[in-house]
C-alpha cells in the first residue's frame, strides 16, 4: 500500500508503542513502523469486510473471529 501523496504530521505519541511496533513489523524508522501499521489496519478492515460478505455460505469458518465485531 505505497501512496504516491506524502504529507507531514506532527502526533504526540507513546514511544514505547511505537518501539514495539517497529519490532513487530521490522521497520528501521518510527515513520515507517506507523506507515506499516496503517497498511495493516486497512488490509485487516478490507479481509474483515470479505468475511462479513461470505459469512453463513459454504463451509467457511472464521476460526480467527475477524467478524465478531
Amino acid at each position: 500500500m505505497n501512496s504516491t501523496h506524502k504529507v507531514r504530521k506532527q502526533f504526540i505519541l507513546e514511544s514505547a508503542k511505537i518501539n514495539r511496533v517497529k519490532e513487530l513489523v521490522g521497520a528501521r524508522t518510527e515513520t515507517e513502523a506507523i506507515d506499516r501499521a496503517m497498511d495493516l489496519v486497512i488490509v485487516n478492515s478490507q479481509i474483515r469486510k470479505v468475511l462479513q460478505a461470505v459469512k453463513g455460505k459454504g463451509n467457511i469458518r472464521d476460526i480467527y473471529g475477524r467478524t465478531a465485531r
